[in-house]
Formats: C-alpha cells, structure tokens, sequence
C-alpha cells in the first residue's frame, strides 16, 4: 500500500479523525492505495518492552495488534500520522506506537527504515500545543528515521470535538 494514516484518538469523529479521514480520501482520489489505521479499539498492543531483539531480527518481535501497523509503516511511502494533545502530550494510544518504533532503528541507531518516506502530521486540542506536538512528531521522524515531511496540520484553540466536521 502506498499510504498508512494512522488516527490515534480515542473518539471517532473528532476533529483529528476527520482531517486524517479527508487527507486519505484526496490521497484515494488520486490514485494511492489508502489504508486508515485506527490505534483505540485494538484490545492487544503493548509498548516497547526492550528486549531489543529488533535489533538483531531488522524487525520488532512483539506479535500484537501493533504489529502490522509497524509493518505497514515500515513498506509504505507516504505516512499520515495524528495524534490528539493530552495534557501537553500525545495520547496513550499515539505513545505506545511510537515507543514500538525504536523497531526502526539498528543497534548503532541508524535508520533500518528506507529514507525519504513522505510524512504528513495533525495533530489536535481544545486548548494549546497542537503546533508544539506536531513540530515534535515531524522531528523525530525527520532525524531518526529520515523521513521527508510533507505538512502538518495542528487543529487548536478550543475547538468543538466536531470544529473540523463543520470546517471545510
């Protein structure tokens, strides 16, 4: 698949779903294959457990729902990843995918990922520090894994969980 957007909020229809969602339709509309990933209703998935077999296997070793999310990520060329801001911070949900990619880097911490993946981020909050998370995310998979971003989008300032549905 060429795209893997990943949503991480725990409400479906909230603003960050709604964006992810519109992003993956024009990504459909012009020919990608589009795969939505949503992180809340998978009952099976751990964060990193630092076994570092990753290491030595090129892969994570931890069979959970996660799993093919960190696969999907790791084959597809454009990465759409969301996370809402909880108290200054992305979600639960978001942190244990992210903790699970130090898959994505061998012992000497380089990149086992193929530079250059396109990245968009969103990000979202009722109050501030939607930009502040989204230049975060965007960092850390620029420098650590060397993917190449394309756009962020922080959806901020009190907004409605449904500002983003009543926005076009």
């Amino acid at each position: 698949m060429s795209v893997v957007a990943v949503i991480s909020s725990p409400r479906k229809g909230a603003n960050g779903d709604t964006v992810v969602n519109a992003m993956a339709e024009a990504a459909r509309s012009n020919g990608k294959d589009v795969n939505v990933v949503y992180l809340n209703p998978m009952k099976d998935r751990r964060g990193c457990q630092g076994c570092n077999q990753c290491k030595t296997k090129g892969r994570c070793v931890v069979n959970d729902d996660l799993l093919p999310v960190l696969d999907a990520i790791r084959e597809a060329e454009s990465v759409i990843l969301s996370a809402p801001v909880y108290f200054g911070c992305p979600c639960a949900q978001y942190r244990l995918l992210e903790d699970r990619f130090y898959s994505f880097l061998n012992a000497d911490f380089s990149s086992n990922v193929a530079a250059g993946k396109k990245l968009a981020v969103v990000t979202t909050c009722g109050t501030a520090g939607a930009e502040e998370l989204a230049d975060k995310i965007e960092g850390t998979m620029a420098k650590l894994f060397g993917f190449k971003p394309v756009g962020k989008l922080a959806v901020g300032g009190s907004n409605p969980p449904d500002a983003a549905a009543n926005d076009a």
